[in-house]
C-alpha cells in the first residue's frame, strides 16, 4: 500500500503539472508531437515487454479481455466521447466538456489498472510508468483544448485538479474491490488494460505524433527511443 501510494501521489502531480504547462507559455506543435512519442513508445514497451508476458500466460481467456478493453474505448472515443488530441478543426465542433469527460473515462481506466497491478508482484512499477508516460499529453492536450472553449485560468485548474484525482482514485476502489478476488481475474483485469494501452497508444497518440510530413524520423526516433527504455528497465530493479 504504501509503494501504491507514491505511485499514486507522483500521478496526481504529473498529471496536474502537465496541465499547467499550455497555461504557462506556447509550446509548437513538433515539440509537442515529440512528446508524444515518447509516450507511445513507452506504452507500447510496456505492454509487449512486461503486461503481455507476464500476464498472458498464466490467464485463460486474456487476449479475450484485451480486445474488449481495446474495443471499449474505440466504442466510447467513436460514439459517445472525443478525446484531446483531435485537432483544433474538430474540436471546434464538439463541446469541450466531451472532450473533459472522455479523458476522464481514460483516467479511471488507468486507476483499476494501477490498483490491479498492485496486487501482481513486479507489475506495479512498470504500469504506473506507463500511466505518467501519457498523463502530460493528455493533460497538456485537455487544458489547450479547455482554454480554446474559452474556460477561465481559474476554472481550467478547478477541473484539473479532479481530473488528477481520477486515476489514484480509480486505483483505491480497484484495491478496495478487488483485495480477495482470484490471481486469475486479476489477470482479466490486466488483460483489459492491456487492450486500453493498446488503443492509447496506436489510436490516440501515434496518429497526432505523425500527422505532418515534416518531423517524420525525429518522431519515429522517439517512439523508438521510449520503447527502449522500457526494454532496458528490464535489466534494472524493476524487474
Amino acid at each position: 500500500m504504501t509503494r501504491f501510494g507514491i505511485y499514486a501521489a507522483g500521478i496526481f502531480f504529473v498529471s496536474f503539472v502537465g496541465g499547467l504547462i499550455p497555461l504557462l507559455r506556447r509550446w509548437s506543435h513538433s515539440q509537442l508531437q515529440t512528446l508524444i512519442s515518447v509516450s507511445a513508445g513507452i506504452i507500447l514497451g510496456v505492454l509487449f515487454f512486461d503486461l503481455l508476458p507476464s500476464a498472458a500466460p498464466t490467464t485463460p481467456n486474456f487476449y479475450t479481455a484485451a480486445i474488449a478493453g481495446f474495443l471499449l474505448l474505440f466504442a466510447f472515443e467513436k460514439f459517445v466521447f472525443i478525446h484531446p488530441h483531435e485537432t483544433e478543426e474538430l474540436s471546434a465542433q464538439r463541446s469541450g466538456l466531451a472532450a473533459y469527460f472522455g479523458i476522464s473515462f481514460h483516467a479511471l481506466l488507468d486507476g483499476v489498472a494501477l490498483g490491479s497491478s498492485a496486487m501482481l508482484p513486479g507489475l506495479a512499477p512498470v504500469v504506473a510508468f506507463a500511466i505518467l508516460a501519457h498523463k502530460i499529453p493528455d493533460t497538456f492536450s485537455l487544458s489547450s483544448i479547455l482554454t480554446f472553449f474559452g474556460y477561465s485560468r481559474r476554472r481550467t485548474l478547478g477541473m484539473l485538479f479532479f481530473f488528477s484525482l481520477l486515476t489514484p482514485l480509480g486505483g483505491l476502489l480497484a484495491l478496495w474491490f478487488l483485495r480477495d478476488v482470484e490471481p486469475q481475474a486479476l489477470g482479466m483485469l490486466i488483460g483489459l488494460a492491456s487492450g486500453t494501452f493498446l488503443f492509447i497508444a496506436t489510436s490516440d497518440l501515434l496518429p497526432h505524433a505523425h500527422e505532418h510530413h515534416e518531423g517524420r524520423f525525429r518522431n519515429l526516433a522517439a517512439v523508438v527511443a521510449g520503447i527502449l527504455l522500457i526494454a532496458l528497465t528490464r535489466y534494472t530493479p524493476l524487474h
